[in-house]
């Protein structure tokens, strides 16, 4: 089973990366889930430029506020890490390692960068394929203002996901069945066809545990649960 995994969040000063919201979509089975995290640590413990950030990334990206979410971080990682114990591949598209780093510290394996294969950005794909669907959340907010197209992670995923079976389609043979392989074959020979350079610019995989790869402990990513919201501090003693 292979699954298309995106995450919208803030990227702070020093390239941590804080999720927000989470999706997850079937590559070859119509199931998919999203979830909205509830804030990991109260706002006001975080640095001006971390503050700074999540203001940007809330107003300019995906739209999400830091209060809103109803999803516990450490439940959901629990959860994800259960649910893709057994996936063949991991697609996820970044232009940036953030991302990428934190979910595979999160899920103690390598996940795939779609960047890498030539898939188009989100917003690219969404025109050429005349296709947009959002959650629930951002369906909202888009009524609420209209002026504004914010990223929304399972949206993002259905159009990778689209992406990845047309090039996977023209890769096959017709009637051939679709599945792990035939994906990852056709991605590379989507690359090798479509590169300048005649040449793949894919790494080996490297050995090792991700915290030994990044040098980041999984515990980092995850600050310690204290008050939910910004007027909710624990009472004095």
């Amino acid at each position: 089973m292979d699954y298309i995994i995106d995450l919208q969040g803030y990227v702070c000063p020093d390239g941590k990366f804080l999720p927000k919201e989470i999706a997850v979509v079937s590559l070859l089975l119509h199931s998919s889930s999203n979830w909205i995290i509830s804030p990991p640590d109260d706002y006001l413990n975080y640095s001006t430029e971390v503050r700074k950030c999540i203001e940007l990334y809330s107003q300019k990206v995906h739209g999400i506020q830091w209060p809103e979410g109803s999803v516990c971080a450490d439940k959901l990682y629990a959860h994800l890490k259960n649910i893709l114990l057994s996936a063949n591949n991991i697609y996820i598209f970044v232009d940036s390692s953030s991302k990428k780093t934190f979910l595979e510290i999160l899920l103690g394996r390598k996940v795939v960068n779609l960047c890498k294969f030539l898939c188009p950005a989100a917003s690219i794909l969404c025109r050429e394929f005349d296709f947009k669907t959002t959650c629930l959340e951002h369906m909202l907010k888009s009524e609420i203002r209209l002026s504004r197209e914010f990223q929304c992670a399972l949206n993002n995923c259905r159009l990778y996901k689209r992406w990845v079976l047309q090039v996977t389609r023209n890769h096959i043979r017709p009637r051939n069945e679709i599945d792990s392989n035939t994906v990852y074959a056709a991605l590379r020979d989507h690359l090798r066809r479509n590169n300048p350079d005649g040449e793949l610019e894919l790494s080996s995989e490297d050995e090792g545990e991700p915290e030994e790869l990044f040098g980041i402990n999984a515990e980092d990513l995850n600050p310690p649960e204290r008050a939910r919201f910004y007027n909710d501090r624990p009472a004095a003693a």
